[in-house]
């Protein structure tokens, strides 16, 4: 796989929240808290699809939330609905020209071999945008090894936090665009690379897994930040840099009121020098690492 799609890869599973185990693990993802005298933000690391048998809950972790007052998701775990989701993507994810059209003659062979080993045609998503289908398959393949979002961390949290405030950083229309604006070049070569990695692809994702659940927090940088944001320094800024930066202000805001706040964001979101955590750090508040 060439750097671009494995970054590319690393950015999408972030933004989605994305991760998968093969094994239990007893996990203790790495949370962070800010305190001053009449407030509480915590946050905490998350990851979408887990298998059913991961383990992650902490009794730090159920404490934190039965304190909070009010919890931020990335977006509100209500509005992914499937009704709701099914009408973005229909407006953000498909196109026009026909799949047979608008990719090269070896793509769409790869691409035809593997609908048909799974009983799939290519009319079905023959007006899907290369990125959504390239998603679509992804999750078919996890799926196929027993990973759900039912298991996965926003799932849970958001059944521990069904009697209380909560609130979204982004709605699931801007994240939809943060794929829908990937080029025409970009998206073919996501989509062929998935196909290339139908067989394997789980080794990554399963060594970013471990790692949150570790709380490896110099893996985890590794892993989903240090070759973005040197080799495609502009795709970093757009997903995490700016982001962040947003998501920071809110925090303050939260600040600097009174009350106890528990934000749950993409691993990624929290880790190396331009994470949520350093920012906050940059402008002078405390974040201490929860055991």
């Amino acid at each position: 796989m060439n750097h671009f799609i494995h970054s590319l890869k690393l950015l999408f599973l972030v933004t989605l929240c994305t991760a998968v185990m093969t094994t239990p693990l007893c996990a203790a993802p790495t949370m962070w808290q800010i305190t001053d005298k009449d407030s509480t933000v915590t946050l905490f690391p998350t990851v979408h699809l887990l298998p059913e048998d991961m383990q992650w809950q902490t009794a730090t972790l159920n404490s934190v939330i039965n304190n909070a007052q009010e919890v931020w998701f990335e977006v509100l775990p209500d509005e992914l609905d499937p009704q709701h989701m099914s009408g973005l993507l229909a407006k953000h994810g498909y196109q026009a020209e026909l799949l047979s059209d608008s990719l090269d003659s070896a793509l769409l062979k790869k691409l035809s071999a593997y609908l048909a080993q799974n009983k799939i045609s290519l009319t079905q998503v023959h007006t899907m945008q290369p990125w959504l289908l390239a998603l679509t398959i992804m999750n078919i393949e996890l799926q196929r090894n027993g990973w759900s979002a039912e298991n996965g961390v926003e799932a849970v949290l958001r059944s521990m936090t069904a009697h209380k405030t909560v609130k979204g950083l982004e709605t699931a229309s801007f994240q939809i665009t943060l794929f829908s604006t990937m080029s025409d070049a970009q998206q073919s070569m996501f989509l062929e690379s998935t196909l290339d990695d139908t067989e394997d692809g789980a080794a990554l994702l399963t060594t970013i897994a471990e790692a949150w659940s570790k709380g490896d927090l110099s893996q985890l940088d590794s892993l989903l930040i240090q070759e973005t944001k040197i080799l495609y320094p502009q795709i970093y800024d757009l997903i995490f840099t700016q982001r962040n930066q947003k998501w920071v202000s809110i925090i303050e805001q939260e600040l600097a009121k009174s009350g106890t706040d528990f934000f749950a964001v993409g691993a990624g979101h929290l880790v190396g020098s331009d994470s949520v955590v350093k920012l906050l750090q940059d402008k002078g508040y405390k974040v201490t690492a929860l055991d």
